[in-house]
């Protein structure tokens, strides 16, 4: 049987808001990395570590291509995001919140699936209504003008 590390929480709290990285906390605890990160995610949710991860920059379209003469030196696009802008941290956090959000598409198109249904079932309660309203106009009109020959009502 196989010897579970044990790992103090507090520390692992102290050394996540210090910035550490979770590679470098789990070396010093002997555990892997991704458990680290577990703990990190549950700090985040409870509340205990705030998410100090800074939004990636929108994407930006790739604009048309132009022609640039030879002796023009060629500039990279300083709004493009490069690898070495986003921190490993950063992006085990989108890997995570990635994670998470697809082992809900199978919940929220369930839930998409029934509210789909409930709207179909409130049209045909909508049409329902208004066939009733129309033939409870025309029986209107037709006591009316059965009352008063007379009479000319507008349908």
């Amino acid at each position: 049987m196989a010897r579970k590390a044990t790992v103090d929480r507090n520390l692992v709290l102290q050394f996540l808001k210090e910035g550490k990285t979770s590679q470098s906390i789990a070396t010093q605890f002997g555990v892997s990395r991704q458990a680290i990160d577990l703990y990190r995610k549950e700090f985040f949710r409870t509340g205990l570590l705030q998410n100090n991860i800074t939004p990636l920059p929108a994407a930006v379209p790739n604009p048309a291509p132009l022609t640039v003469s030879p002796a023009a030196p060629s500039k990279p696009l300083s709004s493009t995001l490069q690898p070495e802008d986003v921190s490993l941290d950063q992006m085990i956090e989108l890997m995570i919140k990635a994670f998470d959000a697809l082992k809900r598409i199978k919940e929220l198109e369930a839930e998409a699936v029934k509210y789909r249904n409930e709207h179909d079932a409130l049209v045909k309660q909508i049409e329902l209504l208004e066939e009733r309203e129309k033939k409870r106009k025309e029986q209107e009109s037709r006591w009316l003008h059965a009352q008063n020959p007379g009479i000319l009502t507008n349908r």
